[in-house]
């Protein structure tokens, strides 16, 4: 079975910390590996998906509109590598950000049905717009002030932890033989960029986005951006 790890996270490259944190809990999930000879039977690796689109009337983007109509589902794609001490938990969302008390309610709960420790669990999102911001602690409080405004519903955030949960209590089941790792990188070009960009009178600006028809914005250098997409697979 070969499991490309950009499968499971797929981001965009200027979101390189998350991507990197991401790649490097399996990296140092094997870097105590055993000698060459006993590796085929130290590891165990299965995957596992569930659905977290939101319904409609949801915050989107943090709150910024609210969802209407589904285009595409959101799913969350996830894998678990045993073997390794207490399992490592490694799960890609499709949604925009998890943060503050969500993140870690997704790490308890979803160590818990590993059966490993919270530390030993990467939640990752992949940070399309057109997707919700999980913060309850925003939500609560918005919800005292009697706001009209939401950032995420508490009850649907719970429902869609619970929904990967119960697939990855379920993955161990067919778990399947770790026998090789595959490393690969390649550069992407005129695809990431920094936000800052110098104009042709020297000034400075920041408002280079994800899309821009900025001619001077397109033009100028993508300065200090972090190039390489990287695979790991199993």
């Amino acid at each position: 079975m070969m499991v490309p790890l950009r499968r499971i996270i797929r981001f965009f490259p200027h979101h390189r910390a998350r991507a990197a944190a991401a790649l490097s809990i399996g990296l140092l999930s094997i870097a105590a590996l055993p000698s060459p000879h006993r590796f085929q039977a130290a590891f165990r690796l299965a995957s596992f998906s569930a659905d977290v689109t939101v319904p409609p009337g949801h915050g989107m983007m943090g709150g910024a509109w609210l969802s209407t109509s589904i285009a595409d589902p959101l799913e969350a794609h996830g894998l678990v590598l045993l073997g390794a001490g207490k399992p490592v938990v490694l799960v890609a969302i499709d949604w925009c950000e998890i943060r503050n008390r969500a993140l870690e309610r997704w790490q308890e709960v979803l160590a818990e049905a590993a059966g490993t420790d919270p530390e030993r669990v990467m939640v990752c999102t992949v940070h399309q717009h057109d997707a919700p911001v999980a913060d309850l602690e925003a939500e609560q409080i918005l919800r005292r002030r009697n706001a009209e405004g939401t950032v995420c519903g508490v009850a649907f955030h719970e429902a869609a932890v619970q929904r990967v949960r119960k697939a990855l209590r379920a993955s161990p089941a067919s778990a399947r033989r770790v026998t090789h790792l595959g490393l690969g990188q390649a550069q992407v070009e005129r695809i990431a960029s920094n936000r800052r960009y110098l104009m042709p009178d020297g000034s400075v600006r920041f408002d280079r986005t994800s899309s821009t028809r900025n001619p001077s914005a397109i033009e100028a250098p993508e300065n200090l951006v972090d190039p390489w997409l990287k695979t790991l697979s199993f």
